[in-house]
């Protein structure tokens, strides 16, 4: 294996898309509440990270306090970018209030 080959994949993994998938669970009585800040925390995303191509949010049929969120960047950059946005933080505050546990998160490359 050349070192060209090895630098060639790696600038490639680092310009792949990146998936995230989080699932996040409301304290009980909190769940409409939730789903609120969600779904406003998702419109800041997309207006405010051009570097984000997909943030949408979903609740369970068979457990209305759990929802998923369903993320795609367009680079690894972009998703590194994600926590240091001006709106970040104040997406996290709103969130803690309504969470009943951590949310749990999973990376993943993008294939197509």
């Amino acid at each position: 294996m050349s070192i060209f080959g090895e630098a060639t994949r790696n600038r490639q993994r680092r310009e792949m898309m990146i998936a995230v998938i989080a699932k996040l669970t409301a304290k009980p009585g909190h769940e409409d509440e939730l789903g609120a800040a969600l779904t406003d925390g998702a419109a800041k995303v997309l207006a405010g990270e051009p570097g984000c191509l997909l943030y949408r949010v979903a609740r369970s049929r068979s457990d209305t306090g759990v929802y998923t969120l369903m993320e795609i960047y367009a680079s690894q950059a972009a998703l590194d970018a994600h926590p240091n946005a001006p709106h970040f933080e104040e997406i996290r505050t709103a969130l803690s209030a309504h969470l009943g546990a951590a949310p749990e998160v999973e990376f993943l490359d993008a294939l197509n």
